[in-house]
C-alpha cells in the first residue's frame, strides 16, 4: 500500500507538470491551471500519507519562502485584495506540498517525473502541432504581421522559452548523467526539440540566457576543470567553430530573420524602447509608496490587469509584489544556490557535472528573469522545477538515507552522490 502510495503520488505530480504546459486562452487555461494545482498539492498530501517520509527539519530556503509568502498574504488581507490573499495562501500550500515531495525517500524519482513531462509535452507539440512549429522554426513572415513566432499549446513565445529553454539544460543533464548511448541519444534528440521551440518562438531572451548560462559553464570548466573536460571543451569549441565558419552565410541569414533583427519593433533600430519604458514605469511604481516600498502589493498584485501594464522583469515583480526587503532575499537565495551548486560541482579532483549543471539552471533561470517575471511561479514547467530542485539541494538531512539509494547531494552535507541519475 505505501508504494502503491508513494507511486500514485509521483503520477499526479507528472500529470500536474504536464498540464502547466498548456496555454490556450479561456477557460481551458483557468481549468488547466487550476487542475495542475489541484494534482500538486494531492501529490504532496498522498507523499506524505504514504509514511514514508524522512525527517528533515526546515530548510533556511524553507522559512525564507514561507515567511515572504505570509508576509505578502497578510499584506494582501489587511489591503482588501482577496484575489492576491489567496495567491499567496495557495503558494504557502504549495511550498508545503513540495516539501512534502522533496523529503520522500524516493525523493531521487521527482527529476525523471518532470523528464517524462517534458517528453510527453515534446511529443504533443509533434503530434498537434507539428506544422505551426515547422513552419515558424523555418522563418515564416506575414505580411502586416512580421516574423510568426510559435506558440507551443497556446503558451506566450517569451515564457515557452523560459520553459523549452530549461528543459534543454534538463535533459543536457540527463545526457551528462546517462551511461548507455540509447539513453544519450535520446537525451540529445529533446534537447534539440527544445532548441527547436527556442527558434520557432523566437525567445531572444531565453537564448541570451541559454547563452549567459553556457558561457559561465565554459568559463568555469575552462578554469577549474578536470584535464579530460578541457579537452573536450576545446574539441567541442573547435568543431563548433569549423561549422560555423563553413556555414557562415546561412547561419547569419537565417539568425537574422528568426531573431526578428531588422523588424521595427522588435530589431536593433527599434532600441529596446519598448522594454526599457516597461522597466522605468515599474520603477518608478516600486519608489512610488516609502510604505509599500518595504511591504509590497501581495502576490499576483502586479499583473498588467492591476496596474495597467505588464512587468518585464521579476526582479521589478518582486519588489512590487513582495517588497525591497523580501525581494532581495527570494533573489539571494536563488543566487546563493547557484554560486554553491557551481562550486561543488567543480571541486578539485571530484568534479560532479549533474550537480554543476544545477547551478546552470539557476543561472539560467537567473538571467532570462531580467526580461521575465516568471522567477517565483508554478504555473509553468520549468519555475515549479526550479522551485522543487531550490527545496531540494538545500535540505539538511537529521538522518542519511538508506545505503544504496540514489539521492539529490544536498548543498549543506559532504557526502558524495549522484545528480540527475
Amino acid at each position: 500500500m505505501r508504494e502503491l502510495t508513494s507511486k500514485l503520488s509521483l503520477w499526479l505530480l507528472g500529470g500536474s507538470i504536464y498540464l502547466t504546459g498548456w496555454y490556450y486562452e479561456g477557460p481551458a487555461l483557468q481549468a488547466a491551471q487550476m487542475g495542475a494545482i489541484s494534482l500538486l498539492l494531492l501529490a504532496g498530501f498522498l507523499s506524505a500519507l504514504s509514511g514514508d517520509t524522512r525527517p528533515i527539519r526546515p530548510s533556511l530556503v524553507e522559512w525564507v519562502f514561507a515567511i515572504a509568502f505570509l508576509f505578502a498574504m497578510l499584506v494582501a488581507w489587511m489591503t482588501g485584495n482577496v484575489l492576491s490573499t489567496m495567491y499567496g495562501a495557495m503558494l504557502l500550500l504549495v511550498l508545503v506540498s513540495a516539501g512534502f515531495l522533496v523529503r520522500h525517500r524516493g525523493a531521487a524519482e521527482l527529476i525523471v517525473v518532470f523528464r517524462w513531462a517534458y517528453v510527453a509535452l515534446v511529443g504533443t507539440l509533434l503530434l498537434l502541432e507539428h506544422q505551426a512549429l515547422f513552419e515558424s522554426l523555418s522563418g515564416s513572415v506575414e505580411y502586416g504581421l512580421g516574423l510568426v513566432r510559435y506558440q507551443p499549446l497556446g503558451m506566450n513565445p517569451n515564457l515557452s522559452g523560459l520553459v523549452y529553454g530549461g528543459g534543454a539544460l534538463l535533459f543536457f543533464q540527463r545526457y551528462l548523467a546517462a551511461h548507455k548511448r540509447s539513453q544519450k541519444v535520446f537525451a540529445l534528440a529533446i534537447v534539440a526539440m527544445c532548441l527547436f521551440v527556442l527558434l520557432a518562438a523566437s525567445a531572444r531572451a531565453s537564448m541570451l540566457a541559454l547563452a549567459v548560462a553556457g558561457t559561465t559553464g565554459v568559463t568555469l570548466i575552462a578554469l577549474r576543470g578536470s584535464r579530460r573536460s578541457r579537452m573536450s571543451l576545446v574539441l567541442a569549441a573547435f568543431i563548433g567553430l569549423m561549422v560555423v565558419l563553413y556555414k557562415w552565410a546561412d547561419i547569419k541569414d537565417y539568425l537574422s530573420l528568426i531573431l526578428d533583427i531588422d523588424s521595427p519593433t522588435r530589431g536593433v533600430d527599434s532600441g529596446a524602447t519598448g522594454r526599457t519604458d516597461i522597466w522605468r514605469a515599474g520603477f518608478a511604481l516600486v519608489f512610488s509608496d516609502p510604505v509599500l516600498l518595504f511591504t509590497g502589493r501581495g502576490i499576483r498584485s502586479a499583473l498588467p490587469e492591476v496596474i495597467g501594464f505588464p512587468v518585464e522583469s521579476s526582479y521589478i515583480n518582486l519588489a512590487l509584489e513582495h517588497g525591497v526587503f523580501f525581494g532581495s532575499l527570494i533573489t539571494l537565495v536563488f543566487v546563493v544556490t547557484a554560486c554553491r551548486a557551481l562550486q561543488q560541482g567543480l571541486k578539485p579532483g571530484q568534479s560532479r557535472y549533474q550537480l554543476f549543471l544545477v547551478g546552470l539552471m539557476l543561472v539560467f533561470m537567473l538571467a532570462q528573469s531580467f526580461f521575465n517575471r516568471y522567477l517565483i511561479g508554478v504555473g509553468n514547467p520549468y519555475s515549479l522545477w526550479i522551485l522543487v530542485l531550490i527545496l531540494q539541494v538545500n535540505l539538511k538531512s537529521m538522518s542519511p538515507a538508506p545505503i544504496g539509494r540514489k539521492t539529490f547531494f544536498p548543498l549543506n552535507t559532504h557526502r558524495t552522490a549522484r545528480i540527475g541519475s
